[in-house]
């Protein structure tokens, strides 16, 4: 890895960090092929939909390959019930 795509990709980890949109720490940014491409686990699609953007606004005209998964939250069936 080169110096650049190592800049660019912290640049981008960064911006990702400290946007209010995002927040995340944990998107992992591989860039290919003149592609961002965006991998891992997210906790809404609203934030899926906001780390592109971020990413859109930092690179404008560079392709973004969102392959962000939106995770599930699964409620419990039943109440946990800690005995005393």
């Amino acid at each position: 890895m080169d110096a650049e795509y190592q800049y660019v990709v912290g640049k981008l980890q960064d911006a990702l960090a400290v946007d209010p949109r995002v927040n995340a720490l944990d998107v992992k940014i591989v860039i290919r092929g003149g592609k961002v491409h965006l991998i891992g686990e997210i906790a809404t699609e609203e934030r899926r939909a906001a780390v592109a953007d971020v990413v859109t606004e930092l690179l404008p005209g560079v392709e973004v390959r969102n392959e962000l998964t939106v995770l599930e939250v699964v409620q419990s069936a039943q109440t946990e019930v800690i005995g005393a």
